[in-house]
């Protein structure tokens, strides 16, 4: 009977860890699908085509993609439905991948999301393919995670707004406590997309390829001080022509009394008293695209993107 009682218990500890395991997420083979699955504007050639062939093919339906087994199936709904408000509320996707893999370079976490999101169908309900991709590396030698934007969702994150992203979900993700993190990631990630664009983002805009551009800086003629200086200019003119000219002058010689026709003029002579000229120059600065610090990275797809700088622990 003990061993019966035995036997039981073990079974249903290794059912209930059956339970908790989260299922890998599906996947396809890029191989057999057309155009190996890339339905986006991107051109595939042979400098890209080993990218797209490494990179997960997946139903873009899902947003919670936990490759490292870090959710349960249960605690996957839970961030699912959190993605799912915050795309309503944005207009924008919302994806979470998860991953364990070694890395030498940071970059090489970032060519994974960036692939990812561009070979695979998110943000295409969406203007400019825009959208949020948070990955998490928990390669247990250096884990790793960064945010990562797509199209116009660029124009919504300065690198104070990175920062405090990325800074605010650092406990819950060091401390395993995945749920609660990624949560919090979609809530600070929904809350400043509502809240509008920085200012150092307003003159920004994001082209046809996902990068950010510059709009060009126009010229404003300043009237109110070009008025302000007319104005001192013409009154210090008028001043000087006064002085030098008087409007009324009394006769104090007796020349003035004669009679002009009994006298013959027979010498001529112009004498050039004064001159005054004004001159003014209109400058204007020429702007290009990119500055202020914000720039796009470019992918294997040729598309742009931007990060948040990336953590490690």
């Amino acid at each position: 009977m003990k061993k019966v009682i035995t036997f039981f218990w073990i079974l249903t500890i290794f059912c209930t860890n059956i339970l908790i395991v989260n299922a890998s997420p599906i996947t396809y083979d890029r191989q057999e699908l057309d155009n190996m699955g890339v339905n986006k504007d991107w051109t595939i050639t042979e400098s890209n085509k080993d990218n797209v062939l490494r990179t997960p093919a997946v139903n873009a339906e899902a947003k919670i993609y936990d490759f490292a087994d870090l959710l349960t199936d249960e605690e996957e709904e839970i961030v699912k439905s959190r993605a799912v408000e915050f795309i309503e509320q944005t207009k924008m996707d919302m994806v979470i991948v998860t991953a364990n893999f070694s890395y030498y370079n940071d970059s090489e976490n970032e060519d994974y999301a960036a692939d990812f999101y561009d070979y695979n169908d998110f943000g295409m309900n969406f203007e400019n393919n825009s959208g949020v991709l948070l990955l998490r590396n928990a390669n247990p030698e250096d884990p790793y995670y960064d945010m990562y934007t797509f199209g116009n969702a660029q124009l919504y994150f300065n690198q104070y707004r990175y920062d405090s992203v990325l800074d605010g979900i650092y406990d819950n993700l060091h401390n395993q406590n995945y749920v609660e993190g990624f949560k919090d990631f979609i809530s600070r990630s929904e809350s400043f997309i509502l809240s509008g664009e920085p200012s150092d983002m307003i003159n920004y805009y994001v082209d046809e390829k996902g990068y950010l551009q510059k709009y060009p800086e126009t010229y404003h003629i300043p009237w109110s001080s070009a008025t302000i200086i007319s104005v001192v200019i013409t009154a210090i003119v008028m001043l000087i022509l006064i002085r030098k000219n008087k409007m009324v002058m009394k006769a104090t010689q007796a020349g003035e009394y004669l009679n002009k026709k009994s006298i013959n003029i027979n010498n001529r002579k112009d004498v050039f008293l004064h001159s005054h000229t004004s001159s003014y120059t209109v400058s204007s600065d020429s702007g290009g695209g990119g500055g202020g610090g914000h720039s796009s990275h470019s992918g294997s797809s040729g598309g742009g993107h931007s990060s948040g700088g990336g953590r490690h622990g």
